[in-house]
C-alpha cells in the first residue's frame, strides 16, 4: 500500500471515521485559483482527487465537461496539472493523498513512462484511470509502473461488473478500490446505496482492501450513509459546481477557496462514524 493512504488510514481509523475525498479539475477556472482551492481543501480532506481536463470525457456529467472546458481555456495541459500538485504539496503540511483522474488516451499520447515518472516527481499518490481495461497491454504497463514507485492504481467498479471481473481488478488495486455507485454519468443521479452494498458485499468476499464510493454524493446526509459502507467517500460533481457559481460571482483565488472550503467542510462532517 502506497505510505501516504497508509497514513491516512491509520488515522481515520483511529478516529473511527472514513476519509473524505474531494475531486477538483485540475487548473478550474484557472491556474492560481486552482492552487489555492487545493491548498485549502486539503486541511479539510483526506485524499484528493485532481481531475486532468480532457475534452471528451466519457463518464463525466456536463458539469465536469464544462469544468474541463474552463481549465482548457485556462491553458490546462497534462504536465501543467503536474506542476500545480507539486506546487500545492510543497506548501501543505497536512498528509493529504493526492490521485489524478484521467482517460487512457490522455497518458498514451503523454507517454505511459512519462506519465508515471512525473506521478513519482510530482508526490502523486494514486491514479485513476477511467477507461483502462484490465486486459489490455497498456493498463498491465501502467500497473506494473506505479507499483514500481509505490503510486497506487485504484480501480473503479460499477453495477454492471461481475465477480470476475472485480476479481481481475482487486489483484491490480493495492491502496483502495472505487465503486461507482450507478452506472452512468458522475453526479447525474443519486447515490445508490442498494448498488454500494451489493458491490461492497462482492468485494469483501475476495479481499480486506479500503472501499471509496463515488457518483451522487451530493448532500451531507449522503456522506454520512455512505461512511457507514465505504472507507472513503468521494463528492465531487458539487464541489466543481460551487467552483462554477463562486468563479461566475467574480470570486478567484484565496476568496473563491474559501467559498468552496465553506461547502466541502460541512459534507466532510459526515465521515464521522
Amino acid at each position: 500500500m502506497n505510505k501516504t493512504f497508509q497514513k491516512i488510514f491509520a488515522k481515520a481509523k483511529a478516529e473511527n471515521r472514513s476519509c473524505f475525498v474531494a475531486f477538483v479539475t485540475g487548473m478550474d477556472p484557472d491556474y492560481e485559483s486552482s492552487k489555492q482551492i487545493l491548498i485549502e481543501l486539503s486541511k479539510y480532506c483526506s485524499v484528493l482527487e485532481v481531475g486532468v481536463s480532457f475534452n471528451t470525457s466519457t463518464s463525466d456529467s456536463s458539469i465536469i465537461m464544462s469544468a474541463n472546458d474552463r481549465a482548457i481555456k485556462s491553458g490546462a495541459r497534462t504536465e501543467k496539472i503536474f506542476q500545480l500538485i507539486k506546487e500545492v504539496k510543497s506548501e501543505i503540511t497536512s498528509d493529504t493523498a493526492f490521485v489524478t483522474m484521467g482517460y487512457l488516451n490522455q497518458i498514451h499520447v503523454y507517454g505511459i513512462d512519462k506519465y508515471i515518472k512525473d506521478c513519482k516527481k510530482s508526490g502523486v499518490d494514486g491514479c485513476i484511470v477511467v477507461d483502462s481495461n484490465n486486459e489490455s497491454p497498456e493498463d498491465e504497463l501502467i500497473f506494473k509502473g506505479l507499483t514500481k514507485n509505490d503510486i497506487a492504481f485504484i480501480k473503479l467498479i460499477a453495477p454492471t461488473n461481475d465477480s470476475a471481473y472485480i476479481k481481475q481488478s482487486l489483484k491490480k488495486c493495492s491502496s483502495w478500490v472505487y465503486i461507482v455507485s450507478y452506472a452512468g454519468v458522475t453526479g447525474s443521479k443519486d447515490v445508490n446505496l442498494e448498488n454500494v452494498k451489493k458491490l461492497t458485499k462482492m468485494i469483501r468476499k475476495q479481499s480486506n482492501i479500503p472501499i471509496g464510493v463515488g457518483f451522487g454524493v451530493k448532500t451531507l446526509e449522503d456522506v454520512k450513509k455512505v461512511s457507514k459502507l465505504a472507507d472513503l467517500v468521494v463528492c465531487g460533481s458539487n464541489i466543481v459546481e460551487r467552483i462554477k457559481e463562486g468563479s461566475q460571482n467574480g470570486l478567484s483565488g484565496q476568496n473563491l477557496a474559501h467559498f468552496v472550503s465553506e461547502y466541502v467542510i460541512n459534507l466532510a462532517k459526515g465521515v464521522k462514524h
